[in-house]
């Protein structure tokens, strides 16, 4: 009778551990072995698109109202987008899709309808080839992608958008270069690549609370 070696056995254990993880992490082990590497953070060697990522990092402690036109490329149709944010509080609508944080929960609905998930389904926007963190960190992560990728010199500037300052930098990469360009408050002032466009329209440091509750006119 023969009999299965300890090495095969131990191989058949790590076969599902390593099918489970491979898709999120590097595994460089088994469970009993060494513990799971996370892929690592892109490092951005790159001064113009530093100047608007660190922008960017201030989107999520400031309050504001914001006005946005969306335009994909694929289709060339305007789409709307009005954000607003004060304290713990976020409202994010991006044509008939509302969405609302509250002090860490989120709701998605569209307008008009009893339609409505507990998450943040970006799905309902994929149309436009954005996250409805399309204003602050979702565009800070293609910036950083962008950098790390760039096959030349990113060119930095600065802009008056919708009436206020702004940081700018173009990223060139394959097929052509992409815009960034952020307001000194912190928030997304424009976006432009192959894909989608994206332009702030309005501005304001005031917020209004009422502007929070379920009943509230979204502005779009």
């Amino acid at each position: 009778m023969s009999t299965e070696s300890p090495n095969r056995r131990r191989l058949i254990r790590c076969r599902p551990v390593i099918a489970a993880l491979a898709a999120s992490m590097i595994v460089t082990g088994c469970v009993t072995g060494d513990r799971p590497e996370l892929e690592p953070v892109p490092v951005v060697d790159d001064a113009a698109a530093e100047v608007v990522l660190d922008r960017l990092a201030r989107a999520g402690s400031v309050p504001f109202t914001a006005t946005y036109d969306i335009i994909p490329s694929a289709t060339g149709a305007t789409t709307t987008a009005v954000v607003r944010q004060l304290e713990d509080q976020r409202r994010v609508t991006i044509g008939d899709v509302d969405y609302r944080i509250d002090n860490g929960s989120i709701r998605t609905c569209r307008l008009g309808t009893d339609e409505c998930d507990d998450f943040a389904n970006d799905a309902l926007v994929s149309d436009l080839n954005l996250t409805h963190r399309f204003w602050s960190d979702g565009i800070a992560t293609r910036l950083t992608v962008d950098a790390g990728r760039r096959i030349g010199f990113s060119e930095g500037r600065t802009d008056t958008i919708a009436g206020r300052a702004a940081a700018c930098v173009d990223v060139p990469v394959l097929g052509g270069s992409v815009v960034y360009c952020a307001l000194d408050a912190g928030v997304l002032a424009r976006y432009f690549n192959a894909d989608v466009s994206i332009e702030l329209t309005s501005y304001t440091d005031d917020v209004d609370p009422g502007a929070f509750a379920a009943d509230a006119d979204p502005g779009v």
